[in-house]
């Protein structure tokens, strides 16, 4: 019998062995989170720069760029390399940013001036801060006889050099009612005296809020140039405009909602920007700082006039059941021998060439016909135009091919009749995609509304927005004065059908035509116009 006693107890010696301890982990002090670095203004940019006084301007960042702003004018290069949201004061040399501050003039306080506190009613409150005081400015008269300096001496000031800050610090100085003023009514009467004696601004990025913002209030409020926020807000909310969607847009509003839609897409998907007359209106596309990638991956332009061709090519395909071969456009404006023959005998394509010693050769009467001028075919030049073409033709076969498949969402914006336009555009919008038409009144809308419930339309809202601002402070909140009175109408809904019932109306060439009457295209517009006045 074998003993195996000893062979068990070594085998659980082994296996109750305890290996040597491991060396202790050390852990590292955690890193301070290192702040986010600002984005800069880089060359070629554009911002916009907001005053005290609630004015923009959008500006280039050049280095050797000028522009007036306000009554003077100033230099962009001091735009270059400063973050956005920066604070920049003008001075005559140029633009210098003011480190440290995001406001305007929050630091031109008098308040300590002769000892005198911001303070509210006396109390120990500091500025803003609402301490339950009844003291106001009920008792003050403006009868221009508080201010003891006369403007001989202010102008005096100015020409001595000395800065606006001193010159608001005299004024208060030389003021008989300033020491019984609010804290508010201080802070109110120094950022009105800095928006004349120290011009400051803002620099901001372009993008949508700013740049849709800073255009209404640039056209007063009360003209038609531009489409209020919330209005924009709404189109690309309940149009469904998202990364990734194919878009139909119809903007009369020179590129302020197709800039929108392009930076809420992000580069990708697809804009197809309808146009009418001779090209597409896109001027205020260039304050959003789209990157030009994205706008050739994503942007097409397409004529109206080219809607009633893509609308039977549509129609058929869907009556054949099968999908039309596509032209091929690039076969066209090929730099062939024959092609260029004919651009040699058009005489476009020409440069200029002073020959060698044409003086002495007009003195001797050598000159020979064509030789004065000294013209050749410009064959680049000649190349440039065919290349120009092509690219046309593919952006046309680009846009047809989108409108053929059909799009997402139909976003609408136009001066025409939107009854006259909606109907052409529904039968190039899938079934169940979203559309959003916006339009400065409301009887064109409920026509249009009319129109598309009978043909069976879902979920169509008609919206108008109440937009009030309000100022917001301790103890003195209240709406302000003045205020938008309309922004506009928005009709929204779904299409659940072809849309084939409301396409009876009048065909793009209507609008063609209203657009050339409207811009004066034709040149008799205008004098009827005059008729009428």
């Amino acid at each position: 019998m074998t003993d195996v006693s000893g062979t068990e107890a070594s085998a659980t010696a082994s296996c109750t062995r305890t290996s040597p301890p491991l060396p202790p982990i050390t852990t590292s002090p955690p890193l301070a989170p290192q702040p986010a670095a600002l984005p800069v203004i880089e060359e070629g940019a554009w911002v916009i720069l907001q005053m005290g006084d609630g004015r923009n301007f959008f500006a280039c960042a050049q280095s050797k760029g000028m522009m007036r702003l306000g009554r003077v004018n100033i230099s962009l290069s001091g735009l270059i390399g400063v973050p956005y949201g920066s604070v920049l004061e003008v001075h005559p040399d140029g633009l210098v940013p003011l480190p440290g501050t995001n406001e305007l003039y929050e630091d031109l306080a008098v308040g300590d001036m002769d000892g005198n506190e911001f303070t509210r009613g006396g109390g120990p409150a500091s500025v803003g801060e609402y301490d339950g005081a009844t003291s106001d400015n009920r008792d003050f008269t403006d009868t221009n006889t508080a201010q003891r300096m006369t403007m001989v001496e202010i102008e005096e000031l100015k020409n001595s050099g000395a800065s606006g800050h001193a010159i608001i610090q005299a004024l208060a100085s030389n003021s008989d009612t300033w020491d019984k003023k609010t804290a508010f009514a201080k802070q109110k009467w120094t950022r009105k005296k800095a928006h004349k004696y120290v011009v400051r601004v803002r620099a901001v990025a372009g993008n949508g809020t700013n740049v849709v913002q800073a255009l209404f209030v640039k056209s007063g409020l009360v003209k038609s140039t531009a489409i209020r926020p919330d209005s924009i807000a709404q189109l690309l909310s309940y149009g469904n405009v998202s990364a990734g969607s194919r878009v139909l847009l119809f903007d009369s509003y020179s590129g302020v909602v197709l800039g929108s839609v392009l930076e809420r897409l992000g580069g990708y998907g697809n804009v197809v920007n309808l146009f009418a007359g001779a090209q597409a209106h896109m001027d205020h596309v260039k304050y959003f700082n789209l990157p030009k990638e994205h706008l050739a991956r994503t942007l097409v332009h397409y004529p109206l006039t080219g809607l009633a061709e893509a609308e039977r090519a549509r129609r058929r395909r869907m009556e054949a059941g099968v999908e039309e071969e596509e032209e091929e456009g690039d076969k066209r404006f090929l730099p062939t021998a024959e092609e260029e023959v004919k651009a040699r005998a058009s005489g476009k394509f020409v440069v200029y060439q002073k020959p060698v010693g044409v003086n002495e050769r007009v003195e001797e009467g050598k000159i020979g016909k064509g030789e004065e001028e000294g013209d050749s075919f410009d064959r680049p030049k000649w190349l440039k135009y065919l290349e120009k073409k092509r690219s046309r033709l593919r952006a046309l076969a680009e846009g047809r091919r989108l409108l053929l498949e059909g799009t997402d969402c139909l976003i609408v914006a136009c001066r025409h009749d939107p009854a006259v336009v909606v109907p052409r555009l529904l039968p190039f919008l899938q079934e169940g995609a979203a559309f959003a038409v916006y339009c400065e009144f409301l009887e064109p809308l409920v026509a249009l509304q009319d129109l598309l419930m009978d043909a069976g339309m879902l979920r169509l809202q008609l919206l108008s927005t109440w937009w009030r601002e309000y100022q917001v402070m301790p103890g003195r909140s209240h709406p302000h004065m003045n205020m938008s009175a309309d922004g506009g109408c928005v009709l929204t809904g779904i299409k659940i059908s072809d849309g084939d019932k409301i396409c009876g109306g009048p065909s793009m060439e209507g609008v063609e035509a209203q657009e050339r009457e409207a811009v004066g295209g034709n040149g008799n517009s205008r004098k009827r116009y005059r008729k009428q006045r």
